[in-house]
């Protein structure tokens, strides 16, 4: 699998973006005429979003760790520079 490089808002679009994509397809997701509280995910769409969120998870990990670097960088070079700020 390619390691993707996503910034935050870009995980928040697709992890939206993908739930709503399973939830449009009945296989799924059966989503009641009558009302939210009886909808319902399926077994296969249970497998399916917990594959999902465990790969997002992994891609939400990986976005912290760059921004925590990133910060970190920028401390170190703000240090060197002599900025208090």
């Amino acid at each position: 699998m390619k390691n993707y490089n996503m910034d935050q808002g870009a995980l928040k679009e697709f992890m939206y973006g993908g739930i709503k994509e399973l939830m449009r397809n009945p296989y799924y997701y059966h989503r009641s005429s009558v009302g939210a509280e009886y909808s319902h995910w399926t077994d296969p769409g249970k497998q399916a979003l917990e594959e999902y969120m465990s790969m997002m998870g992994h891609q939400v990990v990986r976005a912290e760790d760059r921004d925590l670097d990133r910060r970190a960088k920028d401390m170190v070079i703000k240090n060197l520079k002599g900025d208090s700020k």
